[in-house]
């Protein structure tokens, strides 16, 4: 296996390891760790978590492809995640994702996503994982330089 947390993030998990009742509830976090570090969750990293945790492979597999947040292949291009619940959709992010789709696309992997929990900034996408919230057509080349 390659894949092994940089010193940063072991010492992040160290610090998990305290707060956690129960080693299994570390899933989330480890796979988010691990995204953060290479951009996506590959097998090596799932089997790396799943060791880690004493779990089975599939346990940690299926916690990945149930959440559409994780990725499991390596981004070809930066990303642009655009919120598409409720609160965002009343308040403009079909404009928004719209646009980027007719300025963008070439640039930028365009998604749209379930709630990321900033209704009280919608619209609000993220890029590269950075929050952008009270978005308008007229704000998104600004965020993007």
């Amino acid at each position: 296996m390659s894949f092994s947390y940089t010193q940063e993030n072991s010492i992040k998990i160290a610090s998990l390891l305290n707060r956690y009742p129960q080693k299994k509830a570390l899933i989330l976090p480890l796979l988010w760790l691990a995204q953060k570090q290479d951009s996506y969750i590959s097998e090596d990293a799932m089997g790396h978590i799943s060791e880690f945790l004493n779990m089975p492979y599939m346990h940690i597999y299926s916690v990945a492809t149930f959440y559409t947040m994780f990725r499991l292949t390596k981004p070809q291009k930066r990303i642009i995640e655009v919120c598409r619940t409720l609160s965002c959709e009343l308040n403009g992010s079909e404009d928004i994702k719209k646009y980027l789709d007719n300025n963008y696309s070439k640039e930028f992997e365009i998604i749209e996503v379930e709630c990321m929990g900033a209704c009280s900034g919608a619209p609000m996408c993220t890029v590269d994982g950075k929050y952008h919230e009270n978005l308008t057509t007229e704000m998104i080349d600004e965020v993007l330089k």
